[in-house]
């Protein structure tokens, strides 16, 4: 089965779906119509994944020194997006805040960003970067199946073209952000209940 139709299957909200198909069809170059019956790359359908995290998440509005400042997105560790990322949010914006990227190659890197992603190749390392941030209003999302149970908020977890978001309500309510019931109804709730 295609990624496609994973998506289709499996995310009822057609909100969700509807940016992952605007990655994909960001990062193809091509029109939609040519991408649908095409394999979607793991990390277009993480970046069209973030690009919806933006839509259905709040931060406290001290996170955001003005109305129009950007939503800044840090990856730390290694950048398993290449283009993608980049693609897929250029041109984008959400409640009218476009978009900034930093790549943090170090751990010791990490500053301030709204979105933090977590790599695999940082699965070592989850416990630290987790610390690191617990302060401040970040979103961290990660891919590993144990992200989110283990105090990450969010996991973007894909098996056998099956995608799937896995959510730690208590982690994501410490940080005082606020995640929209649509996308809690077709996310997997882990960790302890607020």
């Amino acid at each position: 089965m295609s990624l496609r139709r994973a998506l289709g299957t499996h995310l009822a909200c057609p909100l969700l779906l509807c940016g992952v198909a605007l990655a994909a069809a960001s990062a193809s170059q091509a029109p939609p119509a040519a991408v649908a019956d095409e394999e979607i790359p793991e990390y277009v359908v993480k970046a069209g994944f973030l690009f919806n995290l933006a839509k259905y998440v709040a931060w406290p509005d001290p996170a955001f020194p003005s109305t129009s400042a950007p939503i800044q997105i840090g990856i730390v560790g290694n950048d398993p997006f290449g283009p993608a990322l980049d693609q897929t949010l250029a041109q984008k914006s959400v409640h009218n805040r476009a978009f900034e990227i930093h790549r943090f190659p170090e751990v010791a890197d990490i500053r301030s960003v709204h979105i933090l992603f977590v790599p695999r190749s940082e699965s070592s390392r989850v416990a630290q970067i987790l610390n690191l941030v617990e302060k401040m209003p970040v979103l961290t999302v990660g891919e590993q199946a144990g992200f989110a149970a283990h105090g990450g908020m969010v996991a973007i977890i894909i098996e056998g073209q099956k995608p799937s978001l896995h959510i730690n309500r208590t982690a994501v309510e410490r940080q005082h952000l606020a995640v929209d019931s649509k996308l809690l109804r077709v996310a997997t709730i882990v960790g302890a209940e607020p």
